[in-house]
């Protein structure tokens, strides 16, 4: 087990009231209250027996005691929800005092955002390479995987049944698109609702193609679609190292508007 579930961390006195609340849909909030004050919270999503993801962790605070409220939550879903295998996604400055706590430090991340605005999308719009054209995305779509390198496939095929099976929430179907030529998907875009907001779950383009703008059109399609069916804004998470991406997302208006976060595995048994 990553985290001591024995020894207390001495930066934050014992929470009086750990509380689950409902959040959304299966999600639950865990609330922390000492002495009738909310001191942290964290939004708590199952990813199977035992396992859980925890997200939108309060305060965003760079000091290691907020830190150590996270470690104490983990404790407790640990004794009294039976959670073995826990990742919490919190702000990148948490990570040396989680490390020293014994958690595993895992992928680093740029939350994004965007107004949606389908007369400011529609400037971007440009015609496709000959010979591509625009097709629906469905949870049978049976050729994703030949959208990765040898090296990326595993993970990304991953993340496709994860966004294809729900696991991020429903797809919305006006905005999830492939680009196809020649019979077989050139780029890729899911996007699902994630507690009732937009999120841009995967968005890839074949190798081969890179450099050609399919990634900028099909998640443009994927925009418009949203805008279109009545939505406002649209979220994404975007790997720290991946450059590519993050131009392409802000030369389509996204900006980052909260601190660069950090996945970390926290308990595992």
């Amino acid at each position: 087990m990553n985290v001591s579930l024995t020894q207390r961390p001495r930066a934050v006195a014992d929470p009086e009231i750990h509380e689950m609340v409902p959040h959304w849909g299966p999600y639950r909030r865990l609330v922390v209250n000492r002495a009738g004050e909310t001191v942290f919270t964290c939004v708590v999503r199952p990813k199977g027996p035992g396992a859980c993801f925890l997200t939108d962790c309060l305060p965003q605070r760079d000091h290691s005691a907020a830190a150590a409220e996270l470690v104490a939550a983990c404790r407790h879903l640990a004794a009294e929800h039976g959670m073995t295998d826990i990742i919490a996604m919190h702000p990148d400055s948490w990570t040396d005092a989680l490390t020293a706590a014994g958690a595993t430090a895992l992928t680093g991340v740029v939350p994004m955002s965007l107004r949606l605005d389908a007369e400011l999308l529609g400037t971007h719009e440009r015609a496709l390479p000959a010979g591509c054209r625009f097709a629906p995305l469905t949870a049978d779509t049976g050729d994703l995987g030949g959208l990765s390198p040898d090296s990326d496939r595993d993970n990304d095929l991953r993340v496709w049944r994860e966004v294809l099976t729900g696991d991020l929430g429903p797809l919305v179907p006006e905005a999830c698109a492939r680009i196809v030529a020649d019979g077989r998907t050139r780029a890729a875009v899911a996007v699902t609702l994630d507690a009732g907001v937009p999120l841009v779950g995967h968005c890839v383009v074949a190798p081969d193609e890179r450099g050609a703008g399919l990634g900028r059109a099909v998640l443009l399609k994927g925009l418009l679609g949203l805008a279109e069916s009545g939505y406002t804004g649209c979220r994404l998470n975007v790997v720290t190292q991946n450059w590519r991406a993050r131009r392409l997302y802000r030369s389509l208006g996204f900006v980052q508007d909260q601190a660069t976060l950090r996945a970390s595995r926290l308990v595992r048994s």
